[in-house]
């Protein structure tokens, strides 16, 4: 090997040289700067869906205030559920209810200032409590309730 790199001209050995670099260069952003870049990106990004997280959590908390009049009971909970969602503006898709107690319910893709306002006046009309939700949020101020789960608590 060292026979056949005293044979080669200077100029033939500044050439290898040189690609020799360009290749170390590469495989080092192949290997090294590029999955750092990547990393640096999904913090970002898992970053930012903590933050809209952490904003829903913040909205459902601040509408979720207690009310001074009396929860209206004698409404059945099914039936609550369906009056008010109209009148908020989320639309329902799928309701189950095998208790009178309590509702599982899936909603079409609402402003999510509607579907926490809507949230809250259940809580405080109805005594309707929220027992399990899986919320999705999604552009420009649109939330999904994936599953919401009521329940009425004496």
């Amino acid at each position: 090997m060292t026979a056949w790199w005293n044979d080669l001209s200077p100029r033939e050995r500044l050439l290898l040289g040189f690609a020799g670099v360009l290749a170390a260069a590469l495989l080092a952003s192949l290997i090294i700067i590029r999955p750092l870049i990547g990393w640096n990106a999904q913090a970002e990004r898992e970053a930012a869906r903590a933050r809209d997280a952490y904003d829903l959590t913040v909205a459902a908390a601040a509408l979720a205030g207690t009310s001074s009049s009396a929860p209206e009971e004698a409404t059945p909970l099914r039936q609550a559920v369906i009056s008010t969602a109209g009148a908020a503006g989320v639309e329902l898709v799928r309701i189950a209810s095998n208790d009178p107690t309590r509702v599982e319910i899936q909603a079409a893709p609402a402003d999510a200032e509607a579907l926490f306002a809507w949230l809250g006046d259940l809580q405080t009309r109805y005594g309707a409590y929220v027992t399990f939700a899986d919320v999705t949020r999604g552009d420009e101020g649109v939330a999904t309730g994936q599953v919401l789960v009521f329940e009425r608590r004496s």
